[in-house]
């Protein structure tokens, strides 16, 4: 697998709005599919520090922003050349995304170090641009401090044609457009958009998407619309895009006023998300003055939208085909002609889009543009993995960062709330390597077991379901009994090995479905996903990553196939490539939200450091809990004198005392929602090493009996429902 890390500079990034910053975002999710070792970091040079993380993108490892406050041009280069001092090594490849350094130092710096350096032109700053910006006196050297990149990106191709005129190699020059990614639309999502907005079904739409400023112009669009209301009367002009220009705007909203439009023009402001409102226009129309690109226009045309744009010599009239794929136009009589004629014909524009949806699919995909970046970085992408198509995946929830993480509302009530779950699964050996052919599911007959001990105690137990279980008679028919009876609850459990399409090498790595390439994990996922809802008759709506194995893109999986919750971390419980960091040993056990927009809740497994030293216990961790050698019971001895232990809530490998002691521990450190946890074969003696003969299996029970009593009597709590906690019904989190 091909490693590196990539540092991306741009001068301007959340909470300030740029284009590239937001294909920076969408481009590295990509990059990141492709070429899994490849990490990326963004340093910000002039958006200062904002009080709350930009947490926008999980596939930008690090945000940097250079400083807390504004300064000086003269301060700001002196630390960007200290910044670049301490952390240049870390680096492979030096993107500037802009000319952010317009002394050189740091591009200096990288090139006497060997770092490969790679300059974008994306509006008006091809390398000749640029250069007279300097005084004259100083371009000569200037001209030679451009000479130390190895790589010039140009966006469009007139960029690249003054890329090429100012005398760059066809070796260092590459014409690069951006790139653009389409998440998978929401079925009906455009009838209750419109419907939202008080917009009929047959009320023509037109969509500028795009900063509101002078250079964009979407005034024009306001001063033309009358014209088009006089044939049209029922047309909506929707403005997505955020304020950048304060009198611009005002100016924009007087005339709204005063030409008494009010009732056309809606101000939707910025959008994280701007692909339902393509969904739920007609017509793109955008009369921006100036763009190195203009991402927005083969965006609309990938969704199938006719576009009306002005048009920009070498920068749009090679994919915006006159009459065949859009509209070009230079003054306002060709601008109301195009889009009166495209309101009033619906056959017009379904033919416009069509074929304006096949150029911009085929030439602008995100992924044949991440594999170009990756090449100009050095750094080959892998072989894909799933067929060679889009993943749709967004990029903007994570189980395991707590930048993207939103706390979920305190606990409506101080009772405890215990769930239980259950990893329904196949037999397999726990001692041995991994096996495809591994798929007895024999022991889900022994499930009603517990279920007299549930049925003791009012559980609900919720079976995490695994392919096999799912697609096997011996299976599937116990579980269907339970769930028809209304006596447990069924959500998805993976475990790669045995989960199609089957593409990868069966190994420990490979064992962890956050180990696999994004598009395998994906497809495996909706594999499973498809399997329990032919089986149950439902679609699941809670996931479980086997082994706890989740992945930097687990979360946008999970988002883009509709589940509303994920049970996948236990803390103290770090898969093995991250059990030397100590963040890895710091995860709570109390529920949380994977992303700010708080549609996916984690609820961990309940699990923690106990003892006198727990406050110390995300430094010690790391070497308390190493694989030292039998003759080193360094965890041993730690738990012996009640300095530091780990514990997890589950009758496997736990005992009753240390059960209680967890829960004890807790509760005192303020958390009211426990999740108990053990696998299903276990209740058939000889499938996992807790449970080898019948005599162990009646412990196993008795360990439940007396735990739920305890629970019960002594805490004072309930048991319940996964969906208690996601939707707030007692001990809540839902929005």
């Amino acid at each position: 697998m091909t490693k590196g890390r990539v540092l991306h500079v741009l001068k301007y990034y959340r909470p300030n709005f740029t284009g590239e910053g937001v294909f920076l975002e969408r481009s590295s999710a990509v990059m990141q599919e492709l070429a899994p070792g490849v990490e990326h970091d963004l340093l910000v040079t002039h958006t200062t520090r904002p009080a709350e993380p930009a947490a926008a993108c999980t596939t930008l490892r690090r945000v940097i922003y250079l400083s807390a406050q504004r300064s000086s041009e003269t301060r700001r280069q002196m630390a960007l050349v200290w910044w670049f001092l301490r952390n240049l090594h870390r680096y492979d490849t030096v993107h500037y995304r802009t000319h952010a350094d317009w002394y050189f130092l740091t591009c200096l710096l990288a090139a006497v170090t060997r770092r490969r350096l790679v300059l974008s032109a994306t509006l008006d700053d091809s390398v000749p641009v640029l250069v007279s910006h300097y005084r004259p006196e100083l371009r000569g050297l200037a001209k030679r401090g451009f000479r130390l990149f190895d790589a010039f990106v140009s966006i469009s191709p007139k960029l690249f044609q003054q890329n090429r005129e100012a005398g760059i190699g066809a070796d260092r020059c590459h014409l690069v457009s951006c790139g653009i990614t389409l998440p998978a639309g929401e079925p009906g999502g455009r009838e209750a958009l419109r419907s939202s907005l008080g917009i009929a079904p047959e009320d023509p739409v037109l969509l500028f998407v795009g900063g509101l400023c002078e250079r964009k112009d979407p005034r024009f669009l306001i001063d033309a619309l009358p014209g088009i209301l006089a044939r049209h009367p029922r047309t909506k002009l929707i403005l997505v895009g955020p304020p950048l220009e304060a009198d611009y705007v005002r100016g924009m909203e007087q005339a709204v006023a005063t030409a008494r439009l009010g009732h056309a023009v809606i101000f939707a402001g910025e959008r994280m998300d701007p692909h339902p409102w393509f969904e739920a226009a007609d017509i793109l129309v955008f009369a921006s003055r100036l763009e190195g690109f203009g991402t927005v226009v083969p965006e609309a045309m990938a969704h199938g939208l006719p576009v009306v744009v002005r048009h920009l010599p070498g920068v749009n009239d090679d994919f915006v085909l006159d009459g065949e794929t859009g509209y070009l136009f230079n003054d306002a009589p060709r601008f109301l002609s195009a889009v009166c004629d495209l309101a009033g014909d619906p056959d017009l524009r379904k033919r416009i889009g069509t074929a304006g949806r096949a150029l911009a699919t085929a030439r602008f995909g995100m992924r044949q543009v991440a594999a170009r970046y990756l090449s100009i970085y050095g750094m080959a992408a892998r072989p894909t993995a799933v067929e060679d198509a889009e993943t749709r995946l967004g990029c903007t929830a994570s189980i395991t960062d707590p930048r993207f993480h939103a706390a979920t509302r305190p606990a409506a009530g101080p009772t405890p709330l215990l769930l239980t779950t259950v990893d329904a699964e196949e037999a397999f050996d726990w001692s041995g390597s991994f096996s495809r052919n591994a798929c007895d599911v024999s022991s889900m007959k022994s499930q009603h077991l517990a279920h007299r001990v549930f049925e003791r105690h009012g559980v609900m137990p919720l079976y995490m379901a695994d392919y096999p279980v799912a697609t096997q008679d011996a299976g599937r028919a116990p579980l269907l009994e339970l769930l028809q009876g209304r006596l447990c609850e069924v959500g998805a459990q993976m475990h790669p090995w045995v989960t199609p399409p089957f593409l990868e090498r069966v190994d420990e790595s490979n064992s962890y479905a956050g180990n696999l390439p994004v598009s395998l994990e994906l497809a495996k996922a909706r594999c499973l996903t498809e399997a329990l809802a032919d089986a149950f008759g439902e679609t699941p709506k809670i996931y479980r990553t086997g082994r706890y194995g989740v992945g930097p893109r687990t979360a946008d999986v999970l988002k883009a196939l509709g589940y509303e919750a994920d049970s996948s971390l236990a803390p103290c419980w770090p898969p093995p490539g991250r059990r030397n960091a100590p963040s890895a040993w710091a995860s709570s056990p109390t529920p949380y939200w994977t992303d700010r927009d708080k549609t996916l809740m984690e609820i961990p497994v309940s699990a923690a450091l106990v003892g006198r030293l727990h406050r110390q216990g995300e430094a010690l961790a790391p070497m308390v809990f190493h694989k030292w050698p039998r003759q080193v019971p360094v965890a041993g001895a730690m738990s012996r004198l009640g300095l530091l232990e780990r514990i997890r809530l589950t009758p496997e490998g736990m005992t009753i005392p240390e059960a209680k002691r967890l829960v004890r521990h807790m509760l005192a450190e303020g958390h009211r929602v426990f999740a108990l946890t053990y696998h299903s074969p276990s209740l058939e003696p000889g499938n996992t090493p807790y449970v080898r003969n019948l005599a162990q299996r009646d412990r196993f029970l008795d360990w439940l009996d007396e735990f739920y009593t305890f629970f019960r009597e002594e805490i004072g709590g309930r048991n319940g429902s996964w969906r208690d906690v996601r939707f707030g019904n007692a001990q809540g989190g839902a929005v």
